[in-house]
């Protein structure tokens, strides 16, 4: 049967059997070049066969739909049985829980800080030469005493 007029016959037929494989395709959220590979198609063709072909279009979505659910079930499930990961996940996603990053000085008082622009030159390169032998060997540049590289301008 060529349905095809102007050569050879359609690899891909929008049959029942070809629907039902395409919609559970789309359930595990395959994409193009996973389904034209398990079709037997090249993508190219995949793509030319969902544009040519309403309903296959509409069973991947519907496919990939029923699969996001069911995944969101099982995720809701493991978060209902318990799971820490599962619980922590879903409520930063639905509750807009965030993870808190809190930063603080002594004894959890405010953080101390020193204007540093006031110092004089020589105040400076006496600092620099006190916090570079705490950090100890990671001198990047010796040379580079001003606190910038002589390529930035």
């Amino acid at each position: 049967m060529a349905d095809n007029p102007r050569g050879r016959p359609r690899k891909l037929q929008p049959d029942e059997k070809t629907l039902v494989l395409v919609k559970g395709l789309g359930n595990i959220q395959a994409t193009g070049p996973e389904c034209a590979a398990v079709l037997g198609v090249t993508e190219p063709t995949w793509i030319k066969f969902k544009k040519g072909f309403p309903e296959v279009e509409a069973a991947l979505r519907d496919g990939q739909g029923e699969g996001r659910a069911s995944l969101r079930r099982r995720q809701f499930k493991a978060a209902n049985d318990g799971n820490p990961t599962m619980l922590i996940w879903l409520g930063k996603q639905y509750l807009g829980q965030a993870d808190k990053q809190e930063v603080s000085g002594k004894n959890g008082g405010p953080i101390q800080s020193v204007d540093l622009s006031k110092l004089k030159a020589d105040e400076l390169d006496h600092l620099e030469r006190i916090l570079s032998t705490l950090a100890g060997s990671g001198n990047d540049d010796a040379s580079d005493r001003g606190g910038e590289s002589e390529t930035q301008g």
